[in-house]
């Protein structure tokens, strides 16, 4: 058996306190008496099922009923008369039934529950939608959305089980809330306006907050619809409010990828921008300026520098720069040496990875940098380090001026130009050093005894106690290096012994005048490309039972202290013996050298310099054309095409008449 009806009972004479007792004690109501209308909606709970009035005909009553409505919109009210006037005025007034107060109070009560049954009965009714069933109304509760009914004055009529659960209201509190009370208040006009066009229209689609008790906010689509009688009149609106927070989520996503992509379309037209000014560029210099400029010339970055160590190699100076720098390069060489930060562009330099800091204003290990920075507007930073094969020609800083401005695909993208700048400085460095009028000469010695690493040329005299000399070093087409050494005719076979413990592979080329030509191909690096990678040009190299020397020549301008550094980080127990400064006696065949290479391929170039050092062009010949072959895996017809085209190219231009190219 459930619950008892709660019923409100208003009066205060002696027989409205019998109706009470008769209503309680015959027919099983909870009743709640109150003397006077002024206590009525102070009565009213969540439980209370009718209201029952004697008397309330004045203006205070009338006002009371009011009141009543205000409170609990549909919530029955019966109303005691004495004649067919005041009836009439009681249902006016907004009563839902009347009961005529004539005779003994126990008869009075029982045709007044009867009445108060009934009306309490229409009530529930009235939340429950036309044709329901209970196997809807499960249904309906089983849904992951909420569903809801409210009628025209905006009271609730019907709800599913997810409203209470995800607001948190008890179904009582809902029965007397509106729809604007579940959103955010800055939603409230919106879903009033939709309200308004389910009206007009029929149907209508809003986005708002959903309000829990405990104050949580909920992205929430509420879609509603009119719902009308058989006649076409309208009775109620219906309509589901659907959980769109991953929607949300989503929809963010995808924005801030398009953002994202929008972005590093814009980074990769700068970067063609510089790419195109790297391959114009003539001097480091012009690159250093281009490559500033480019990327700060417009969005997404707002100033851009590019620095290298300085003598002590402590830290970093700017050499080119370009942007909003307003100071800033003072201002970061007056903060400190940064020597305690994680993110300066020193660090990247050391590492040789990108640092980026994403959020300076939030991040102290910004350091002492960074109250600069957020003066002028930058609000994320990244360090690329200037690298190419194993020389680093300083590093690239570039500044956005919006946080969390360099993902792991721009990271990439930096990371790949940062490559590309330091081949293009290695180029040029390499091409002065070819073309240039004064040159530095620096010789280095190497001990191949065993306590450090040193080239594979010297560490073969060691092993083998012979005169080794590195002749050159040969670039496949495939960009594989080969490195051509003269050995003493009687040390050959132990010195293809020892590549091949090292994992390489070692071949003979040639054996005339007492020596034996191999081409050695090692998993390490030459000491040439090491020399080239910074701009010079290895011209001697040999060993002699372990101890062996190199002669390099550098540009003038060339940082003699860096190439240093780099050889010494390969090979530590390397030490300068001797630097001189010198003029070349001339320069106009090296001028006629580097404008005949650009007629070559990569495959005619390997072909030459192979034959060349392996004494093809001596007389006698060192090598024949079938040993030559043999050593580049070619046949021979192929060697002697290639050599061909070659030589036919070389007296074209010599005598001026076409590019030779046949």
């Amino acid at each position: 058996m459930g619950e008892p009806l709660e019923v409100v009972v208003v009066g205060d004479d002696e027989w409205t306190g019998r109706l009470c007792d008769s209503l309680g004690r015959d027919h099983g109501f909870a009743v709640v008496a109150v003397e006077n209308e002024g206590d009525v909606v102070g009565s009213l709970s969540s439980t209370t099922d009718c209201v029952v009035g004697d008397g309330l005909f004045d203006a205070a009553g009338l006002a009371t009923v009011e009141s009543i409505r205000e409170r609990r919109a549909a919530l029955p009210v019966v109303l005691l008369h004495r004649s067919g006037d005041e009836a009439g005025r009681a249902l006016d007034a907004g009563a839902d039934r009347c009961v005529r107060r004539v005779g003994d109070a126990a008869d009075v009560a029982a045709e007044l529950a009867a009445v108060i049954r009934d009306a309490v009965d229409a009530y529930a009714a009235a939340r429950t939608l036309p044709g329901e069933t209970d196997l809807v109304g499960d249904a309906l509760d089983t849904l992951s959305d909420v569903f809801f009914v409210f009628g025209l004055d905006g009271s609730f009529l019907r709800w599913n089980d997810r409203l209470p659960a995800v607001t948190g209201y008890g179904d009582d509190a809902i029965a007397e809330m509106a729809p604007t009370d579940f959103v955010a208040p800055e939603d409230v006009d919106a879903i009033t306006v939709a309200i308004q066009r389910v009206m007009e229209e029929g149907q209508a689609q809003e986005r708002a907050d959903l309000l829990t008790t405990d104050g949580e906010r909920i992205p929430y689509e509420f879609t509603g619809s009119l719902l009308r009688d058989e006649a076409g009149a309208p009775v109620a609106i219906c309509g589901i409010g659907r959980d769109i927070t991953e929607r949300k989520r989503r929809e963010r996503a995808l924005e801030r990828q398009a953002e994202r992509l929008e972005t590093l379309n814009h980074v990769n037209a700068v970067i063609r921008d510089v790419n195109e000014a790297l391959v114009r560029a003539s001097t480091r210099e012009e690159i250093e300026r281009a490559v500033c400029e480019h990327l700060a010339a417009e969005e997404p970055y707002r100033f851009a520098w590019i620095g290298e160590f300085d003598f002590s190699g402590g830290r970093v100076e700017p050499r080119a720069w370009a942007g909003v720098e307003d100071g800033y390069l003072d201002a970061r060489s007056n903060a400190g040496d940064g020597s305690d930060e994680r993110v300066t562009a020193a660090t990247a330099v050391r590492e040789g990875t990108v640092i980026v800091e994403q959020n300076i204003a939030d991040d102290v290990a910004a350091g002492s940098w960074r109250e600069a920075a957020l003066e002028r507007g930058y609000r994320s930073a990244a360090a690329i380090p200037l690298t190419y094969r194993d020389a680093t020609y300083g590093v690239l800083c570039v500044y956005a001026p919006r946080s969390n401005a360099f993902d792991e695909t721009e990271r990439a993208v930096l990371a790949e130009l940062g490559e590309t700048i330091a081949y293009a400085m290695c180029a040029v460095e390499q091409r002065r050093a070819l073309v240039t009028d004064s040159v530095v000469e620096l010789t280095v010695r190497f001990d191949g005894d065993g306590s450090d690493p040193a080239p594979f040329f010297v560490e073969s005299s060691a092993s083998t106690d012979a005169t080794v000399s590195l002749e050159g070093v040969v670039e496949g087409s495939d960009g594989s290096l080969a490195e051509f050494l003269t050995v003493d005719d009687g040390s050959a076979d132990a010195v293809i012994d020892l590549v091949g413990t090292r994992g390489g592979d070692a071949r003979r080329v040639a054996e005339y005048d007492g020596v034996t030509v191999l081409r050695v191909s090692t998993p390490a690096r030459s000491v040439a490309s090491l020399v080239a990678d910074h701009g010079g040009v290895l011209r001697d190299a040999s060993a002699d039972e372990g101890v062996g020397e190199i002669r390099i020549e550098l540009p003038q301008r060339a940082d003699v202290r860096t190439i240093m550094d780099a050889i010494r980080g390969r090979y530590p127990g390397a030490e300068l013996r001797a630097q001189r400064e010198r003029e070349r006696t001339s320069t106009r065949g090296l001028e006629f050298r580097d404008a005949f290479d650009g007629t070559l391929t990569d495959r005619q170039r390997e072909v030459l310099e192979t034959a060349y050092l392996a004494g093809y062009f001596e007389w006698p010949r060192g090598s024949t054309a079938e040993e030559v072959a043999a050593s580049l895996d070619i046949s021979p017809p192929t060697f002697h095409e290639h050599i061909r085209r070659v030589q036919n190219k070389l007296l074209g231009a010599f005598f001026g008449r076409g590019d030779g190219d046949e």
